[in-house]
């Protein structure tokens, strides 16, 4: 046989083959990879797994892959193979911001987006033996004594920590950040008094102002957050930033877009149950569903903002 006819032959049979393989998936269990420890980004993701199952048909596996700021879990995601069946959800810092700031391997590029799901604002908190009443009163004593306030962060490198840089620049101020490996023990030290302050998603902080343990000071967004609507922002206050968080599920970049798009379809259908959506309002959360194209625009968004803003303050990108 002629090659070239040959190798024509065989890539045109390719085709069908891996259209056959998208209209069947999955056909295996999907694990979904959480760069975080347990007990962070677990609340957005393991309230998912049953419908998720349900409208896939095929068991969906969490497993937690903490370290270095969502960078150890997202790499494994992002050297994965492009089948569908590995699938990262995480913050939007461990995809755009720790990249530039640890030297990793990947980019936000080497990911398809596949579906965002939460939007939220960083809150900034102090406990309650900091003495530290409200913002102005923490700016004031930022100032007085550089560096020597503490916040803990879930990692170095996550968009938590960005925001905390942006806040910081902004207002002139120089604190100390203590990184843990995750929002949960983060939020374990500000409890503990390790540390003064914590910057966090208000679903692992805001519960804890119920019984006066921790104390809300503002929040990153632009406008105040509808489900704490007496925490102020930090813009109304004089400093002027806007930053949120999203959390969403990517693949490895060249999945099929078929599987992409049925995952997120998948997605879509496990965030509409009402069940969800109240425990997501109950626990200070905004669900905001994203497709794949939408999402990926986001990420585009959100890497030239952070690409600005470190070279706005200085900083090396890695």
């Amino acid at each position: 046989m002629n090659l070239i006819r040959y190798w024509t032959l065989t890539a045109a049979s390719l085709i069908p083959l891996a259209a056959c393989a998208a209209s069947e998936y999955p056909t295996r269990p999907i694990r979904i990879i959480v760069p975080y420890a347990a007990g962070g980004s677990d609340h957005y993701i393991r309230p998912l797994q049953e419908r998720l199952q349900e409208k896939l048909g095929q068991a969906v596996v969490v497993e937690n892959v903490g370290g270095a700021g969502g960078v150890v879990g997202s790499s494994r995601v992002a050297s994965g193979k492009p089948d569908g069946y590995t699938v990262l959800f995480a913050g939007s810092g461990a995809i755009v911001t720790a990249p530039k700031i640890t030297g990793a391997t990947y980019t936000w590029k080497s990911f398809a987006p596949v579906a965002n799901v939460i939007a939220i604002p960083f809150t900034l908190v102090t406990h309650e033996r900091s003495g530290i009443k409200n913002f102005k009163d923490f700016l004031a004593r930022a100032r007085a004594a550089p560096g020597k306030i503490r916040y803990a962060s879930p990692g170095h490198g996550t968009s938590t920590q960005m925001a905390a840089d942006a806040m910081a620049a902004v207002a002139g101020i120089t604190i100390e950040e203590i990184p843990y490996q995750g929002g949960g023990p983060a939020t374990t030290a500000l409890l503990s008094g390790i540390v003064e302050t914590a910057i966090a998603t208000p679903s692992l902080i805001m519960p804890q102002t119920q019984d006066g343990k921790i104390i809300a000071l503002a929040v990153t967004s632009a406008q105040r957050f509808a489900p704490s609507p007496d925490v102020p922002t930090m813009r109304e206050q004089g400093v002027d930033i806007a930053v949120v968080a999203r959390y969403g599920f990517f693949m490895p970049h060249g999945t099929p877009p078929d599987i992409v798009n049925k995952f997120s379809g998948a997605v879509e259908y496990a965030i509409k149950d009402p069940r969800y959506i109240d425990l997501m309002q109950k626990s200070y959360n905004e669900i905001e569903f994203l497709n794949p194209a939408d999402y990926g625009h986001a990420v585009e968004e959100e890497d030239q903002f952070f690409t600005k803003l470190m070279q706005d303050m200085g900083m090396k990108i890695k």
